[in-house]
């Protein structure tokens, strides 16, 4: 990883909560944070799990504000789920499969806590399938600003607790997919992470109220996840 100013940024390539991300070439991409940046953290932790195998980008600079990361051809999860909804239950299992591969990484001494619930795993915190590109070579896992030392049962039931409420966003595929996974009354997602159901019970409660505490939570997701916990 070095620190650079150059190039600048293209086309933009998706827009989030936190951050915007660009086409730099057909190979990389720059990943822009607004307001607060989280660059240098996000980037060390990146390199520390793509160490262990996992599926995520390449960091190839550093940037007081952004990531140049590598370029990732390929549709988010949600995206492909609703281009191809027979895939939904394999995508699901994808999703616990990825789980299972991060709670596997044990965390490094230097890495903080997760505001989630003390742990001693690597955990994401906002793993649902619009952070999940589904590229040539198979899932590759993005936006890691969330990520910290932590619980993976808290991991698990945030995923979950996403998938049930149609968050982030207004997102049309994530809606899609929340209506599929409430059809599913306790979801495909949770029983293939989670076939005993622990992890989603007892992970639950500190995984609602990390996601209230969410400064950026729009009142319709407020509103879908105190519903969600009443019900639980």
């Amino acid at each position: 990883m070095s620190q650079t100013s150059d190039p600048e940024p293209g086309e933009l390539l998706a827009h989030g909560r936190g951050s915007d991300v660009y086409a730099l070439d057909g190979h990389r991409v720059l990943r822009r944070y607004r307001g607060t940046s989280f660059a240098q953290r996000e980037a060390r932790l990146m390199e520390y799990v793509r160490a262990h195998g996992y599926p995520i980008p390449a960091v190839h600079e550093v940037r007081p504000d952004a990531l140049v990361l590598d370029r990732v051809h390929g549709p988010t999860m949600a995206d492909a789920i609703v281009r191809r909804p027979w895939t939904f239950r394999a995508s699901m299992r994808m999703l616990a499969e990825l789980h299972d591969r991060l709670h596997a990484i044990p965390a490094p001494d230097w890495l903080d806590l997760a505001p989630a619930g003390e742990g001693a795993c690597v955990v994401h915190l906002d793993l649902h399938p619009l952070n999940v590109l589904i590229g040539p070579e198979g899932p590759v896992v993005i936006d890691w600003t969330n990520a910290g030392r932590g619980r993976a049962d808290v991991d698990i039931a945030l995923t979950w607790l996403l998938l049930q409420t149609g968050a982030p966003d207004d997102n049309r595929a994530m809606q899609l997919i929340a209506a599929s996974v409430r059809k599913l009354t306790t979801g495909w997602f949770s029983r293939a992470a989670d076939p005993s159901g622990a992890a989603v019970r007892d992970g639950l409660q500190p995984a609602v109220r990390y996601r209230l505490e969410n400064p950026t939570l729009h009142e319709r997701e407020r509103r879908a996840v105190s519903r969600l916990l009443d019900r639980a």
